[in-house]
């Protein structure tokens, strides 16, 4: 299994790379790696332990996959299909394609992660694969709403860099264990970073524009899958830390209502659409506080 994890993580990029320089199998390409991610999410979910694998023991970075990686690799890979099927008539060029799976790597990449250094490199990749597909159309509105993003996203990360480093110097380890022993400083940063990059409460300000200026199936890959890379390290924070649960779940329900309070001012369609994106989001962060309020209520009627 530790064979085929590294073979799948690296399947996507060499795709990419492939499908620019043969262009007649770029859709075809991206389709069939689309259709592997999907079937090892499934053999994920029959997997009864997680399938762990230390890149750099001395640092702490390693790679595991366990079921909760498998719902969102499963989400991504429907995504990506569905929009791959969706422009599959269209005057879509190879680096459209080839940037698509390299995004559709690059966000399996966070999904495995343990670590603050491998998750840096993945979200940065996606920053540059996510820029390059929004400004596809080269128009001079998608072009500056593409490096708009990039320039948000990019600050976003250098606060996380820098308190990935903070990490590391307290416990000589970049695994996300190491934020319990860390200063507040590291955890500020950090937050900070995933917050404004999976666009949660008010830093998701950002979304409803990127959304509204991108095509359609690029605005599919935002909403379905780029912005859950931000929120998924904090689930695996929440995780392995219970101090850092409650914070992370009141994020989440501030999120949620943040959301619907400027979705239903929203007449733009598609800006609509991206705070009901900010509302699930807040939903994904805050399950465990829905649900048991759900049964509470539920339990009284």
């Amino acid at each position: 299994m530790n064979t085929l994890t590294i073979a799948w993580i690296v399947v996507p990029f060499l795709s990419g790379f492939i499908g620019y320089l043969l262009s007649r199998w770029a859709k075809y390409l991206s389709l069939i790696t689309s259709v592997i991610s999907l079937a090892y999410s499934l053999l994920l979910f029959s997997q009864s332990s997680p399938i762990t694998l230390n890149l750099l023991d001395n640092y702490g970075v390693k790679l595991v996959a366990d079921q909760l990686s498998a719902y969102f690799i499963l989400t991504n890979a429907l995504v990506t299909m569905a929009v791959i099927f969706y422009n599959w008539e269209s005057s879509k060029t190879a680096f459209f394609y080839a940037q698509a799976i390299i995004l559709h790597g690059s966000i399996n990449s966070v999904f495995v992660c343990e670590d603050f250094i491998s998750v840096y490199v993945a979200l940065e990749v996606i920053s540059i694969a996510a820029f390059l597909v929004i400004a596809y159309p080269r128009s001079d509105r998608s072009l500056w709403v593409a490096l708009r993003y990039l320039f948000i996203s990019n600050v976003a990360m250098l606060f996380y860099l820098i308190g990935a480093v903070l990490v590391y110097k307290a416990n000589n380890s970049f695994a996300f264990a190491g934020l319990k022993g860390a200063p507040p400083e590291a955890l500020a940063l950090i937050f900070m970073g995933l917050l404004v990059k999976g666009g949660i409460f008010v830093s998701g300000l950002w979304l409803p524009m990127t959304h509204s200026e991108s095509e359609t199936s690029v605005s599919a890959l935002m909403s379905g899958v780029v912005v859950k890379a931000g929120i998924f390290p904090l689930l695996r924070c929440a995780l392995i830390l219970e101090d850092l649960d409650g914070l992370i779940r009141l994020f989440g329900v501030l999120t949620a209502i943040f959301g619907v309070s400027y979705a239903v001012f929203e007449k733009d369609s598609k800006r609509m659409l991206a705070f009901s994106t900010i509302v699930q989001l807040g939903f994904i962060l805050a399950a465990p506080v829905v649900s048991g309020f759900y049964t509470l209520t539920h339990g009284l009627v």
